[in-house]
């Protein structure tokens, strides 16, 4: 299987524009039935999302959710230390650092908007 976007920025601004237009035809057609996490807004005010993410679900509340990685269960994922840590935002505008060298991405992403 050839996986082009993994190599080449320019690749994978094209990959990108072909999922954000294939979430843009899901959500006409499934309208609120897809539901639109915005990630820096999540990690920086979890609450609010996670209650919409649990409400979209249609579970029931669980203030736990606030506090996932106080749970004893096994976690056997190469994420697991991750899952052990509250959200962060250290990571938030990360991508900045690559300046110029992220232009080919920014470029293809922007193509035919």
């Amino acid at each position: 299987m050839h996986h082009g976007y993994t190599r080449d920025l320019a690749t994978l601004g094209a990959y990108w524009r072909g999922y954000a237009a294939i979430m843009d035809h899901f959500t006409h057609v499934l309208g609120d039935r897809i539901l639109h996490v915005d990630y820096e807004t999540l990690v920086t005010e979890p609450e609010p999302g996670a209650r919409a993410i649990v409400a979209h679900c249609g579970l029931e509340w669980d203030n736990a959710c606030l506090e996932f990685w106080k749970t004893e269960r096994r976690v056997s994922t190469l994420s697991r230390e991750q899952v052990r840590q509250p959200v962060y935002t250290t990571s938030l505008g990360r991508w900045r650092r690559y300046g110029p060298g992220l232009q080919p991405l920014l470029d293809a992403i922007a193509a035919d908007a």
